[in-house]
């Protein structure tokens, strides 16, 4: 049976003492009887402030297992629980939620046959249908809007980006029109529900320059327009984050590169229905404190050898890759987030500066993280501040998302990810830098209780100012056996 705990109530009477009031809490702890070996979870946040816990329990053959979805509210206490009939070679791939149903897709043996489920967040009644994506090769991206599906992936044959429209009602989906080069890619994809439109941001380059074409969408899959967004020759657009509003609002925010697109060179903002050569653009060496993962003395270096290439006409030779995340909309603007990384290759022995890295024909084992970023803009696209969060020892197999990124109501911008039984977290308060690693121990429900080992640790944003970390661990209690849990911990910042 789970258990739900309140945990570090002593932080409660710490008040006088100034640093532990501004350590997050941990106020409460769930421990589920999980293990690794015959269970996978996916814990999914939804907009009423509840959690979706999606669990799959097999066997070691994995011909046999059940699938559940349970909530749970603000306390961790649970809401409901339900089991639907899926398969059991079929695993979780990607989730949507539009209240009030969360959307759930697996896939199996068959590569072209998936599995959707729709989940009621009020009472826990669950559909499953299943459909065949002949031309699909796997599922990337994943957004409904008034409870039809649009999809992107890659096609099975031509290995070019592909977008489907797929009514729940219909038995095959169709393909939404766009053009698609040898270098073309998906850049964002947007449910707009207040508008009622899906807008697409496609990234296109001949190798020489980049161009970006944004496409938006009614819920029919039918399109509603289409915008070329060109710059002036010395600037491509290289990947961008769409902002939600109707079609006369819309804005891109995003980065852009000059000779090599390979790397970005700056930021930029820009009107979707912007005419040519419009937008504001801020190179990487403008930016107060982009470079502030590097030691003061490098950071010095860096920027006086940068600024005496501009004046003598030369490219820039620092080389920084951006992988952003999604736009995070605030009452008075935006604030685009990123993390800066570089590819890890197979047969390199030495670690080079990522300034100093050449890219040559080797294959990518990793990819390796030096620092997230933040820039906050308003309405109108203008630059307020910026910030840095250096990452130390950060790196993934695939290229995807290592940090949580969070707005709380009262203007911080939180980002944290796991390290084992820590949290490192780092909060910005617009352009105020800070260079301390600041870790969060992950609390058990004793003091006299040790983690043995922590296994898959995860942490996503919640609500507010809360997230919820997760992950399956070996407990060990003074003088007891010990014991195998899946935790969810609510951490408050």
């Amino acid at each position: 049976m789970a258990k739900v705990r309140f945990v570090l109530i002593f932080y409660l009477l710490l008040f006088t003492s100034l640093a532990f009031a501004q350590e997050p809490t941990q106020p409460v702890r769930l421990e589920l009887p999980f293990n690794r070996t015959e269970n996978s979870v996916e814990v999914l946040a939804l907009p009423d402030s509840s959690l979706l816990v999606y669990h799959k329990t097999s066997n070691a053959w994995n011909t046999k297992a059940d699938f559940y979805f349970t909530k749970y509210n603000q306390k961790l206490e649970q809401v409901w629980t339900t089991s639907v009939d899926i398969p059991p070679s079929y695993d979780f791939v990607r989730h949507y939620t539009e209240m009030p149903y969360t959307y759930l897709i697996f896939t199996g043996d068959i590569p072209e046959e998936y599995i959707f489920t729709r989940t009621n967040s009020i009472n826990g009644r669950t559909d499953v249908k299943k459909y065949k994506l002949d031309d699909i090769e796997a599922i990337h991206e994943f957004n409904v809007l008034q409870g039809n599906y649009f999809l992107i992936g890659h096609n099975r044959f031509s290995q070019k980006p592909l977008l489907l429209h797929l009514k729940p009602s219909e038995e095959k989906p169709k393909h939404l029109p766009s053009v698609y080069g040898e270098e073309s890619t998906f850049s964002d994809m947007l449910a707009d529900q207040e508008n009622r439109r899906l807008d697409v941001v496609l990234s296109e380059s001949n190798g020489r320059v980049s161009r970006l074409q944004v496409k938006s969408f009614n819920a029919d899959g039918e399109l509603l327009g289409n915008h070329f967004i060109l710059q002036q020759n010395d600037k491509s657009l290289l990947n961008a984050e769409i902002t939600p509003g109707d079609s006369a609002q819309k804005m891109l925010l995003g980065t852009y590169g000059t000779r090599d697109l390979r790397y970005t060179s700056g930021f930029f903002t820009k009107p979707v229905s912007a005419v040519y050569n419009t937008g504001d653009f801020y190179s990487i060496m403008q930016l107060k404190n982009f470079l502030k993962y590097m030691k003061p003395r490098r950071e010095e270096r860096t920027r006086a050898r940068e600024a005496a290439r501009l004046r003598a006409g030369k490219e820039p030779l620092y080389r920084f890759r951006i992988l952003l995340h999604d736009l995070i909309t605030t009452p008075t603007g935006y604030i685009l987030a990123g993390e800066a990384y570089y590819p890890q290759y197979r047969n390199n022995s030495v670690s080079l500066p990522l300034e100093r890295r050449q890219a040559f024909m080797q294959n990518t084992e990793g990819y390796k993280r030096t620092h997230a970023v933040a820039m906050g803009f308003d309405k109108k696209g203008n630059l307020l501040w910026d910030n840095t969060f250096p990452l130390k020892d950060v790196a993934s197999m695939e290229l995807v998302h290592t940090v949580e990124v969070a707005r709380a109501p009262d203007g911080r911008v939180i980002m944290a990810y796991p390290d084992q039984e820590e949290i490192i977290y780092h909060i910005m308060q617009e352009d105020k830098f800070d260079d301390k690693e600041h870790k969060l121990k992950i609390m058990t429900y004793n003091e006299n209780e040790k983690a043995q080992a922590t296994e898959d640790p995860g942490i996503i944003k919640w609500y507010d100012n809360h997230f919820v970390a997760f992950g399956f661990q070996r407990i060990k209690p003074s003088g007891a056996e010990y014991r195998t849990v899946f935790y969810l911990n609510k951490i408050s910042f």
